[in-house]
């Protein structure tokens, strides 16, 4: 964690502009420090490339009756998992209340488990379903490579002390440091470098951040543009001390601004070209408004992941049943539910796999 001074560091500024390859009224010498042995920007991938990676949930009344089915799927290719629960806990200390990157739940049956099914499917029908895809994913063996992209922007660069900067823990990275609003500053912050080419994040609908902060409101600014002094859309994010969140930020909420002015005839976000990403912590709200939890001071924000989701559908649950009374009973019960639905006997491994192979070839779709 960086610590402030009393007095500007102007060694503080140099290692910004340096690391950003930025040099006032001049611009972008990133391309000068290439040449002279520096790593090139980080390149953003291929639309096409960032998937989603979907599996089948295996639920039942006894866990431990899933494995024949897991060892079905597997060898048929299909990665499986089997929560505790049926909401994943996307979060290390909380609960999500959301069906994420499921292409089908499977419910494998055992003896008068219909109630249990029926339970299922009731936790099931309200639940919001989603993909989601990890740009920076803190909680990976990648996560060092993914932690070069990020560089401290604090208010050295208007002649403030504050100090920030972004370390790596196990399974999280940090944004922390001090704050000051000596100098007229009163803002810290960590910002990657440009990625060329840039995100295309056109088919998603927004940001989904999993973050523990401190109590205090944080923005989240990306940015279109490669230039150093451009247009920032900026959102706000509130946190609670402690607590990790899992926050969705569609695209629409990002406001432009410049400087913290709101720019109202600016155009929106392009999802299509997003250069930057930017974590920040300011005195200001926009429009010289003030952060109404803002404290001077160290402050501390944990981030897991940073990714992009969009909603899906509902997924397909299929009902695995032992013997064909219960077939019965489970078609009638999920006929009820409004879910899409398939129900199959327990018979020999061999039709078992190619009935519910058979039933996932269907791609896991999603909602525009």
């Amino acid at each position: 964690m960086s610590t402030s001074t009393d007095s500007w560091n102007p060694l503080k500024l140099l290692e910004t502009l340096t690391f950003f390859g930025e040099i006032p009224f001049v611009g972008n010498v990133r391309w000068l420090q290439q040449m002279l042995g520096a790593t090139p920007n980080p390149q953003a991938p291929l639309a096409i490339n960032m998937q989603p990676s979907s599996s089948v949930v295996l639920r039942a009344q006894d866990l431990s009756v899933v494995e024949p089915v897991r060892a079905v799927l597997s060898e048929r290719g299909i990665s499986t998992r089997s929560p505790l629960t049926l909401m994943d806990p996307a979060l290390p200390d909380a609960a999500s209340q959301r069906i994420v990157n499921t292409s089908a739940i499977v419910w494998v049956g055992t003896p008068g488990d219909e109630a249990h099914l029926s339970a299922e499917a009731e936790a099931i029908a309200p639940s919001a379903a989603s993909e989601e895809y990890s740009l920076f994913d803190f909680d990976s063996t990648e996560a060092a490579l993914a932690g070069e992209f990020w560089g401290a922007v604090d208010d050295v660069v208007m002649g403030g002390v504050s100090a920030s900067g972004l370390s790596l823990l196990p399974g999280y990275a940090r944004f922390s440091g001090t704050v000051s609003t000596a100098n007229s500053g009163g803002f810290a912050s960590v910002r990657t470098r440009n990625f060329e080419p840039p995100f295309n994040l056109a088919d998603w609908q927004g940001l989904r951040l999993a973050l523990r902060g401190d109590g205090q409101r944080y923005k989240v600014i990306l940015r279109n543009s490669s230039n150093w002094d451009s247009a920032a859309y900026c959102v706000s994010v509130d946190t609670e001390a402690d607590q990790w969140l899992s926050i969705d930020l569609p695209f629409s909420a990002l406001k432009p601004t410049f400087r913290a002015r709101t720019q109202p005839t600016a155009p929106p976000l392009n999802p299509s070209s997003v250069c930057s990403f930017q974590l920040m912590l300011s005195k200001f709200e926009y429009d010289g408004e003030k952060n109404p939890h803002f404290r001077p001071g160290t402050f501390s924000l944990d981030v897991r992941s940073i990714g992009v989701y969009r909603r899906a559908a509902a997924p397909l649950l299929v009902a695995i049943a032992a013997s064909s009374a219960q077939a019965t009973a489970y078609t009638t019960l999920l006929a009820q539910s409004g879910l899409a639905h398939q129900v199959v006997e327990m018979q020999d491994t061999q039709k078992l796999s190619d009935d519910i192979s058979q039933i996932l070839m269907t791609p896991l779709p999603h909602k525009s």
